[in-house]
């Protein structure tokens, strides 16, 4: 269970990079012909007409794996007893000993990436709204598009 709270603390703190910038920077597309968003988005992947609106569609989705590594440290502690003769006197001595070994371990989580940016334009192939919705892994790839035209 901490592996899982540990992983969604990571992603969640990395996640801000590209969510931030497509937050900031899909705005400053609105008002401009539908090339603005081909050139920093690429081709999109799919289009749609609905009503007097066109909406184009970029998408990417892909699986992969994160490692995650967790230390297993196993502490021993053993006692040592010894006895024996010093001159005419008996003598009992013991010696404690504390140790520790560490081992890791690493578990491979699996995280599908997706990310959808969609952008409506009017007759024109004017930019008239925008929307988007993913993870950080999924939108990286538009993000560092996007991130061109925030100033």
């Amino acid at each position: 269970m901490s592996k899982i709270i540990l992983l969604a603390f990571a992603l969640l703190f990395i996640s801000g990079c590209a969510f931030e910038t497509l937050n900031n920077g899909l705005p400053y597309l609105v008002g401009k012909p539908i090339d603005s968003a081909v050139n920093v988005l690429g081709l999109p992947s799919r289009k749609m007409v609905i009503g007097n609106y066109t909406v184009y569609e970029w998408s990417n989705q892909y699986s992969t794996t994160i490692p995650i590594t967790t230390p297993n440290t196993t502490y021993t502690s053993g006692t040592t007893y010894t006895s024996g003769n010093v001159g005419n006197s008996s003598v009992n001595m013991s010696s404690t000993s504390n140790m520790s070994s560490t081992s890791y371990n690493t578990n491979y989580i699996p995280v599908n990436n997706i990310c959808s940016i969609k952008l409506s334009v009017n007759s024109n192939n004017i930019i008239q709204r925008w929307e988007w919705k993913g993870n950080q892994g999924g939108c990286q790839y538009y993000s560092k598009g996007v991130k061109r035209l925030i100033p």
